[in-house]
């Protein structure tokens, strides 16, 4: 397995090389191409809903609540005279407590492919396919803000971490749940339906330009996506599976591995997914996820149905006693989706989600937790 990750590394830091030799080969010796010219975009969702779900002494959750998310991109662009174009693309957060810009990267695109050099998904995450799902996200961690796990005496309770890109809340997921780290990533041209996307990251750091110490993190992380779409006749058919793992694990530690797969079929107004995701050697992130949809849409309307199952190890054994950190979550949602006028989308979801956990320090009264929901919101954009 080390000598084909090894191997890995080595294609991709090839294959770029090739690319970039062939820009510098091509590169005219004077300049017509314009200036790079800025643009702005962006999205933001504002959704209002009531939950209602057990309570208990001093815990209350049940009633009205808002969620909000969005984001304002800075995005630029140039085509150079030999035909190669080039991009950026930096990602301001509307809402943030903490780390202010979410990605930034640069782009490079011709007729060899896309490189992208930055804070950016890799291309295990970014080739991904899953169901559609018209509401708020089922399928990427959402369902927390509407589920809040009571504590017990002791303040333990039902653990819903790791479910940001990671198999316990998405199958959209990164080896180690690394998220935007600095990486430079290689996708290939889609070529009879079929398409590869490699990518490689130092280590799992965002917003850092210091050389890791590979004694001391996981480093030199290798992703591979590919994906093929096609259609046949009236119907279209998308299936894709992604790689990924740490090559460089921390001393003394195991190298974390992440597997996804997925397909959407479509025909006319209707479409139908499953997708899977899966964390092994991660230690207590080690979990899986599978996401199952329907959807039709017509016109500016849209419904769609939609399940998803995670469940993730924790650490220790119920027979030792040690068991921490243990959860499953199953969540059903309903949705639907009106399109009001460009970029303006009108959306509602009926949930319930169930979080339970075998986890020893949990009290039996709280080692469960079912919420209902109704949520509706606008989702903008620009």
């Amino acid at each position: 397995m080390a000598n084909w990750r090894d191997y890995m590394k080595k294609v991709l830091l090839g294959s770029t090389a090739i690319v970039a030799a062939g820009m510098i080969a091509s590169a005219p010796s004077a300049f017509a191409a314009e200036k790079m010219k800025l643009s702005v975009g962006g999205y933001m969702e504002q959704w209002f809903g009531f939950t209602s779900q057990d309570d208990a002494t001093g815990q209350d959750y049940s009633g009205f609540s808002t969620v909000s998310d969005g984001e304002i991109h800075f995005k630029g662009s140039t085509k150079l005279d030999n035909g190669i174009k080039i991009g950026v693309n930096v990602q301001l957060e509307a809402q943030q407590g903490g780390d202010q810009i979410d990605e930034q990267y640069m782009t490079v695109s011709g007729g060899f492919g896309q490189i992208i050099i930055g804070d950016e998904n890799s291309a295990l995450y970014k080739m991904h396919y899953a169901p559609n799902d018209f509401g708020i996200g089922i399928n990427s961690g959402d369902v927390t803000a509407w589920n809040q796990p009571l504590e017990d005496a002791e303040g333990d309770s039902i653990s819903k971490g790791s479910s940001f890109r990671a198999p316990f809340g998405g199958t959209y997921i990164e080896p180690d749940a690394i998220n935007d780290a600095a990486k430079i990533s290689y996708f290939t041209p889609r070529v009879s339906g079929f398409q590869l996307g490699l990518s490689y990251a130092p280590d799992g750091k965002q917003d850092d330009n210091d050389q890791p110490n590979r004694d001391a993190v996981n480093s030199d992380y290798v992703m591979v996506g590919a994906n093929f779409v096609q259609k046949m006749g009236g119907m279209s058919v998308g299936i894709s599976g992604g790689y990924g793992t740490v090559t460089d694990a921390a001393d003394g530690g195991d190298e974390p591995e992440a597997t996804s797969f997925g397909i959407k079929m479509g025909m006319g107004g209707v479409s139908a997914g499953v997708s899977y995701a899966n964390f092994s050697d991660s230690g207590s992130k080690d979990a899986e996820g599978i996401n199952a949809g329907v959807a039709y849409s017509s016109g500016p309307m849209g419904v769609s149905v939609a399940y998803y199952h995670g469940e993730k190890d924790g650490s220790g054994t119920v027979a030792a006693g040690t068991l921490d950190g243990q959860a499953e979550v199953d969540a059903f949602h309903l949705s639907a989706k009106y399109a009001m006028g460009p970029g303006v989308t009108l959306a509602g979801t009926l949930g319930h989600s169930t979080y339970s956990s075998d986890d020893v320090d949990i009290d039996n009264s709280v080692d469960e937790s079912e919420a209902t929901y109704f949520v509706m919101g606008l989702k903008l954009g620009f």
